[in-house]
């Protein structure tokens, strides 16, 4: 009997220690590197359609029932008084959102991935903001609220992995589709508040509260892209928490909470998160919703970062700036008469045509790097509108306007 005993706790061990493994797996199946958007948290969910409602996107104020303010109480002071407030006030509008995405296991049988995020309500015609690392490639999505008691389902309506924006739309009653109140991240000063809210680990409607810690931080992105206006926090942003907002102490969304900065394996913060600009996302906000995509300007260049070096090696009249080796035929660039290479010469082992313009400067702002150039057209620049680019050309500083157009689909 004690034999038997001890084969049926040892069976009853191994399931558990099974089960810890893999529920460990999961959570962690996609760990983030040193600086990555936050990754999907498995999850389930239960949809059910309701009809949608449609509107005008509004940055009006909101109108709040007395049930949605702090009730004073000895025990809390006015800064606590206020984050309760403005949690009580956004937190409705604040959705978590739950991902299905079909993939080949090992044996090539199609199996359910099922991930989650957050975001919030833009409008009253059910858009939500969030992260395109979030939704991109989900074949199936649902949105739940506050209470998680019900979920509703979820399509895509624009996404753009450059911004790491996207937009999606829930079917749900009006009653619940309540906007945010959308800030200005231009204004925004160092050691002021920062609160965020969503959906850290998938356990549920959570808020962590700091201070903005540094503002136009160079943050490399997934996609090998850089951004280069991030907002910096040290309040607690972790797996789930991608496609939630960042809030002021008025309450607006002054930011979409994207990466952090985790040395553990993306095991969970360490004071050092970041977040998109919510003027990022009103600039592109009316591209994603009406076109389903993001377009960018361009001056259809290439071009080469110039170095110290180069100056004597190829014997160029400035030492920083941005070569220009080839103007596209029909771009903007060519149209604004931006001069390319018309020599051959071999450095090394490489051939560059040299002989072209050298950028230094687009309505006045120095370029140094290659992404110097794009980041500005994409981050300041519309389509349509004028860029004035300053060339060095033989001995000459020459000031070319150029009119901007849509960047051609690769």
């Amino acid at each position: 009997m004690s034999l038997i005993k001890f084969l049926f706790a040892l069976i009853i061990g191994g399931v558990i220690t099974t089960t810890g493994i893999y529920a460990y797996q999961s959570y962690t199946k996609k760990p983030i590197d040193f600086l990555q958007p936050t990754p999907s948290i498995t999850t389930t969910t239960n949809q059910k359609v309701e009809n949608p409602n449609k509107n005008q996107i509004s940055n009006e104020p909101k109108k709040h029932d007395n049930s949605n303010q702090a009730i004073a109480s000895p025990g809390l002071n006015a800064d606590e008084l206020e984050t309760i407030n403005i949690y009580k006030r956004v937190s409705p509008s604040v959705v978590n959102i739950a991902t299905i995405t079909y993939e080949e296991d090992f044996f090539f049988d199609v199996v359910p991935r099922q991930g989650a995020g957050s975001g919030f309500i833009i409008d009253t015609a059910g858009h939500v903001l969030t992260n395109n690392h979030v939704v991109a490639g989900a074949q199936k999505m649902s949105v739940s609220f506050e209470d998680q008691s019900k979920t509703y389902p979820a399509t895509l309506v624009g996404l753009d992995a450059r911004s790491d924006l996207a937009v999606i739309k829930v079917k749900g009653p009006s009653s619940i589709l309540t906007p945010v109140m959308l800030g200005d991240s231009s204004i925004l000063q160092v050691g002021q508040k920062a609160i965020a809210i969503g959906n850290p680990f998938g356990i549920g409607r959570t808020i962590t509260t700091g201070v903005i810690s540094a503002l136009n931080r160079k943050v490399r992105k997934s996609n090998n892209s850089v951004a280069s206006d991030m907002i910096q926090t040290d309040a607690a942003i972790n797996m789930g928490n991608s496609g939630g907002p960042l809030i002021n102490s008025k309450g607006e969304v002054i930011g979409i909470n994207t990466m952090i900065f985790s040395p553990n394996e993306g095991k969970g913060s360490v004071g050092i998160g970041f977040a998109l600009p919510i003027n990022n996302a009103k600039r592109f906000l009316p591209d994603l919703i009406q076109k389903g995509k993001v377009s960018y300007p361009w001056l259809g260049v290439k071009i080469l970062a110039l170095r110290p070096d180069y100056k004597e090696v190829l014997e160029l009249p400035v030492y920083e700036g941005l070569l220009v080796l080839q103007v596209i035929q029909n771009s903007p660039a060519s149209y604004g008469g931006i001069k390319g290479g018309n020599k051959r010469v071999i450095v090394g082992n490489v051939v560059l045509p040299l002989g072209g313009d050298i950028i230094t400067a687009i309505d006045g702002v120095k370029l140094y790097k290659e992404t110097d150039l794009t980041n500005y057209l994409e981050s300041k620049k519309k389509i349509g509108e004028t860029a004035n680019v300053t060339v060095v050309r033989g001995n000459k500083i020459l000031n070319i306007p150029v009119k901007l157009f849509e960047k051609p689909q690769r």
